[in-house]
């Protein structure tokens, strides 16, 4: 993928500059950048650079401006092609992540991989002078923040209210006062460690990227001077070429390298930005069958409820069937109510596997909130149960694959439910699940994006909550881990594992003790229990933290698992058996004393 305002150089002549994108509204972040590298007196230029500012909106929003520079080193014939290769598959690669991901996460798991590659071809050649090796410097400008990833010696700095401050540390071990070797760089060792951290920015913002050729023979206050007369209609190429000039008449026997990147535009918290315009809509009333919304006529009332209604419907355009989930009006005045509801459709937008409910974008024309999401011919797990009081292990076994693949999709685009459980999982008649619903979910990648809306309470149904989200710590993978568990226990025995959650008082102390499954299905196996009790832990650590081994452990036996499942005491295992036992010998013992007495 190359954005067209995607550009590396290697030279002046190719050096890139990029105009402030006038055409987009105040509210949208606008940077404009320009930059210059040359190769010097030392050929040939081992430096490269690249930018892309995305052309179109939801990209600049949802991934930001992305800026690179690199450096490779001097020992090795191809370091050139080393440094090109970091700053575009860099971007090209950021750029392709999913949008739920964060910044931080998105560059972090791209610089690992291409470190990755850069590292095994060095070890291939066997030679220093083949060696793939370069230093790295990244800055992705996303709403309100400027995220640096730095490794070896290429610098950022951030010029603001006349003052020049440096983002990153040199990775350099010296030898002599001037003699040094990198001590991190891409493509160095197997194992990358890259620094991070992350910078409000604020509107007239400057941020300068250089390589060594660059800062190691000019001044902070050189180079102050220069962004000093940057204005709003300044030509940044020309500031960058002249920063160039500057180190190569200070001497500079390297290759040089400058980026410069202003910061013109800033947009306000995005997600509160989408709730502003989403909740002018207006929230439709309760419709009934025949009834016409845009485009779509309700064919059947599937769900209407205090938070919410859903409609089968049908399109006029395509003719194909679609649900509508429309919000209450009850809660048109919640912001925490609006802010998942628009958050559901955010996410169920950026869907695009099998295994979990699709949400079409809203119309641009509609004057109504509501969701247009995926129909799905089937029932949920809760109905199932209904059909299947007593289902077999096969049975549940897939149920809980599709459910755990379902999660695993969730899982790769750091989406966290928070309301796993039998009614937000639909199969079909060839046992295919579907997992439904995110009116509760959270990403990432919106956190980021500035979405401030508190939740005062724990959302979704608290008897399949994990424990540490009802006390208020932050839902992560394992509270999901803990309420898929809960799920499939129910599927099995028609029961929960825990005593139910006090709705008056969720927050209060609650009884932990976990009720084998083994006391409603003697016909289940030890070890398919052992595999419950840990999904089900009330402890975050003690679950399972990957979910194929939980999938792996319903399948066949972890026979450690198993061997602690058998050390528990019958009172564990089985205490209703346990009661019944301890009566039975107390009932013997009475008979016994009253014999004695009679004789």
């Amino acid at each position: 993928m190359k954005p067209e305002s995607h550009s590396t150089a290697a030279d002046c002549s190719a050096a890139i500059s990029f105009a402030g994108k006038q055409v987009q509204p105040a509210s949208q972040l606008v940077v404009r950048a320009g930059g210059c590298s040359v190769a010097g007196i030392k050929v040939p230029n081992q430096d490269a650079f690249a930018v892309s500012i995305p052309n179109k909106l939801s990209e600049l929003k949802h991934k930001g401006v992305v800026a690179a520079i690199a450096d490779g080193v001097s020992c090795s014939d191809i370091s050139q092609k080393a440094s090109e290769m970091s700053v575009t598959e860099f971007i090209d690669d950021y750029l392709g992540t999913p949008v739920t991901w964060t910044a931080k996460a998105s560059a972090s798991k791209v610089l690992k991989s291409l470190n990755h590659w850069l590292y095994h071809h060095a070890q291939q050649a066997g030679t220093s002078s083949s060696a793939m090796v370069a230093a790295f410097c990244g800055v992705v400008v996303k709403s309100n923040t400027a995220h640096v990833f730095h490794v070896g010696d290429c610098r950022a700095y951030l010029f603001r209210h006349h003052t020049l401050t440096p983002l990153t540390q040199d990775h350099r071990h010296y030898t002599g006062k001037t003699q040094h070797h990198l001590t991190r760089a891409l493509g160095i060792d197997s194992h990358l460690n890259v620094d991070y951290r992350s910078v409000a920015v604020e509107r007239g913002d400057i941020v300068m990227m250089s390589s060594d050729g660059l800062h190691d023979v000019l001044s902070d206050k050189q180079i102050a001077d220069r962004l000093e007369g940057i204005e709003e209609d300044s030509d940044l190429q020309l500031v960058a070429e002249n920063l160039v000039s500057d180190a190569l008449a200070a001497g500079s026997d390297d290759n040089v390298t400058c980026l410069v990147l202003t910061i013109d535009a800033l947009p306000s918290a995005t997600f509160d930005e989408a709730i502003r315009e989403l909740s002018e809509r207006v929230i439709p009333p309760v419709l009934r069958e025949g009834v016409k919304i845009d485009h779509y006529e309700v064919v059947r009332v599937l769900y209407s409820g205090s938070r919410s209604h859903i409609y089968l419907a049908r399109s006029d355009l395509d003719g194909k069937q679609y649900v509508l989930k429309m919000p209450s009006q009850n809660f048109a005045d919640d912001a925490v109510y609006l802010a998942g509801f628009i958050r559901e459709g955010w996410i169920g937008e950026q869907i695009k596997q099998p295994g979990v409910m699709k949400i079409h974008p809203p119309s641009q024309h509609s004057p109504f909130l509501y969701h247009v999401c995926q129909y799905l011919d089937g029932m949920t797990f809760r109905e199932w149960m209904v059909d299947f009081p007593s289902p077999t292990l096969s049975q549940v076994r897939t149920l809980a694959k599709g459910a755990i693949r379902a999660m695993r999709v969730l899982q790769r685009m750091s989406v966290v439910h928070r309301d796993i459980k039998p009614d937000n999982l639909m199969v079909d008649k060839d046992m295919n699940v579907t997992l439904i619903d995110y009116g509760t979910a959270q990403a990432d990648g919106l956190n980021e994006l500035g979405e401030n809306i508190e939740e005062g309470y724990p959302v979704g149904d608290l008897n399949y909550a994990a424990p540490e989200y009802i006390k208020g710590q932050n839902a992560t993978l394992a509270s999901d881990v803990f309420s898929l568990g809960m799920t499939i226990y129910e599927l099995l025995t028609g029961h929960l594992p825990y005593k139910p959650v006090n709705a008056a008082n969720p927050r209060a102390a609650q009884q932990n003790d976990y009720v084998p499954a083994t006391v409603y299905r003697p016909d289940i196996p030890d070890w398919f229990d052992a595999a419950l009790k840990k999904a089900c832990h009330p402890i975050p650590a003690a679950r399972y933290q990957v979910l194929s081994e939980f999938e792996q452990d319903l399948l066949k036996p972890n026979r450690k698992l198993e061997k602690a499942n058998q050390s528990r005491s019958l009172l564990e295992k089985n205490p209703l058996r346990f009661w019944k036992g301890l009566s039975v010998m107390l009932f013997v013992l009475v008979l016994l004393q009253f014999g004695l007495l009679i004789s």
